[in-house]
């Protein structure tokens, strides 16, 4: 059997994950949509994708987990902008490529926060990036215009996901009742 095969029962629980990271999303970012922070969206949704993100790695085991799942969630989101769609899987794309690279088959709380701030770290910098340069809704030289601000974010993005990924593997290991994530 591949390791790339994903069982009904995957699919299903990546979909369920994707959905339960709109309502986040639906909650979170328009209550900040307003401020004009770089990636302020991103920060406040963090934590949560960070842990929802990380249930499904923790679950599946599967490259191409963060990838589904994004996919899923950025689809009907790309409604509201097609960009949102291309944000949500380059960095299910990323994730899954820091997955396959630190090795998906000894998992360990380290391993999946790394791939919980590689996926929001990376989705608030292609975020804004593809959002000036596709949406042209802020011209980049704008969104360039304080490096400090930009890597503040970015960094406060990957930590908060990191962290939402850490308590994910506690909440794993809680639920299985035996230490699957060391």
């Amino acid at each position: 059997m591949n390791k790339l095969d994903f069982k009904l029962k995957d699919i299903v629980y990546m979909a369920i994950t994707a959905a339960a990271m709109m309502v986040v999303s639906f909650f979170t970012v328009p209550l900040v949509v307003a401020l004009p922070i770089p990636g302020i969206r991103t920060i406040v949704v963090a934590p949560f994708y960070g842990l929802l993100i990380a249930l499904a790695v923790v679950k599946i085991k599967k490259v191409g987990t963060c990838t589904i799942v994004s996919t899923l969630c950025g689809l009907p989101l790309a409604f509201i902008s097609p960009v949102i769609l291309m944000f949500c899987v380059a960095s299910g794309i990323t994730a899954d490529l820091v997955f396959f690279l630190l090795g998906r088959d000894a998992l360990n709380r380290a391993k999946v926060s790394i791939v919980g701030g590689t996926y929001m770290g990376t989705m608030m910098v292609y975020g804004e990036l593809m959002g000036a340069l596709i949406l042209r809704d802020t011209p980049i030289s704008a969104v360039l215009q304080n490096p400090l601000v930009l890597l503040l974010t970015f960094v406060l993005s990957a930590v908060l996901g990191a962290l939402g990924s850490l308590l994910a593997t506690r909440i794993s290991k809680e639920f299985r009742g035996i230490s699957t994530v060391g």
